[in-house]
């Protein structure tokens, strides 16, 4: 069996930037939380903390909001690290207090870290502080909901289908 960790990172009080415990939520409304190969965790806003909640698992799908050069607000984005690289070079992930490739080459020795991390985002359009997802990130929330489902399942998780119509509060 294949054990796979989600791992939400973000400030829940900074708006866009709460993406991820909005995703984590639906999630766990959808009875993903309830899968034995399956572990749901918000590591707030510290890369080690990430680090932590994938520690063992055989994968890892991280989901953030990422900024990303030419987007627009709620696009969804996938990045792939595997076997110590990432695929098509190293992308610019901040997570917050550290490079997410800075995190994973300093965690290596302290951290069993999976073989493949999956990187799930969305763009964020607001950023300031406020306890709401913006409008473009919300009505988008339910489709990174579905990519981290194919993820999952992709991983060999019995997912069931959640509804893709789920727009966070």
């Amino acid at each position: 069996m294949t054990e796979q960790a989600v791992v939400g990172v973000g400030n829940q009080i900074m708006g866009d930037d709460g993406l991820s415990a909005a995703v984590l939520d639906l999630l766990r409304e959808a009875g993903v939380d309830a899968l034995p190969d399956v572990t749901l965790d918000h590591a707030g806003t510290t890369a080690f903390f990430a680090l932590e909640a994938m520690d063992g698992a055989d994968r890892a799908i991280v989901v953030d909001a990422l900024q990303v050069a030419h987007s627009d607000p709620g696009e969804t984005h996938r990045m792939v690290y595997r076997d110590g690289a990432f695929e098509g070079g190293t992308p610019d992930i901040n997570m917050h207090d550290f490079s997410f490739a800075e995190a994973l080459e300093a965690g290596a020795g302290a951290y069993e870290v999976p073989e493949e991390i999956v990187i799930l985002g969305m763009t964020p359009k607001d950023l300031s502080a406020g306890l709401t997802l913006s409008e473009p990130v919300s009505e988008n929330v339910g489709d990174l909901v579905e990519l981290v489902r194919t993820e999952l399942v992709r991983g060999g998780a019995a997912v069931p289908p959640i509804d893709g119509s789920v727009t966070a509060q």
